[in-house]
């Protein structure tokens, strides 16, 4: 096992940490390396040892919220999570409650939604592979299954934090787990099995 030195676990952090702070504050092409290392108390030849460019350390965010969201759905069996009515909207809420400002920022400002399409495509990869085992898909359907689930729930939270939809937190829980489970036919035809 390779271990990682402390101190660049501690400065990682340190610029990460200063990047969610000045991404609620600045638009994301305002967001200087100097401004950064300012408040990360480290030099830009420190930053640039860890990141290639302000663009490399955003990337980091998609691929952690990603392996986030993933492992949160993988807690349990996907079958599991899917017949289990909002088990996987639940742990989606969990992660978007966490470090809550700042992915619920990436989710609804333009110009930080290049980290939740990358997020969306990422977790996508990673359902394709899950649902072809659970579901004895294709490659192709199980991708179709996996985009539409993540860019259905994706786009629900993004309405919903956006006040675009007047519903409680249980009638939006309802209305996403019934679109996941039986697509826009519940809504066409509600009175239909």
């Amino acid at each position: 096992m390779v271990k990682t030195d402390r101190r660049v676990v501690r400065t990682n952090q340190a610029l990460r940490t200063a990047f969610r702070q000045l991404a609620l504050t600045h638009q994301y092409r305002e967001i200087t390396v100097k401004q950064l290392t300012a408040i990360a108390n480290v030099n830009r030849k420190t930053f640039y040892l860890h990141f290639d460019s302000i663009d490399d350390l955003a990337a980091t965010f998609s691929h952690e919220s990603a392996k986030e969201i993933l492992n949160l759905i993988n807690q349990h069996d996907l079958k599991t999570s899917l017949a289990q009515s909002g088990l996987i909207f639940d742990q989606l809420a969990t992660f978007y409650n966490q470090s809550r400002d700042f992915n619920r920022l990436v989710l609804v400002n333009d110009d930080y939604s290049f980290i939740a399409r990358k997020v969306q495509i990422e977790v996508a990869r990673g359902l394709t592979a899950n649902l072809q085992v659970a579901y004895q898909l294709s490659k192709t359907d199980a991708f179709i299954c996996a985009n539409f689930l993540i860019h259905n729930m994706m786009t629900f939270f993004r309405l919903f934090f956006t006040g675009q939809l007047d519903l409680t937190p249980e009638q939006f829980k309802q209305r996403l787990v019934s679109l996941n489970s039986t697509g826009i036919h519940q809504f066409f035809y509600p009175s239909e099995p």
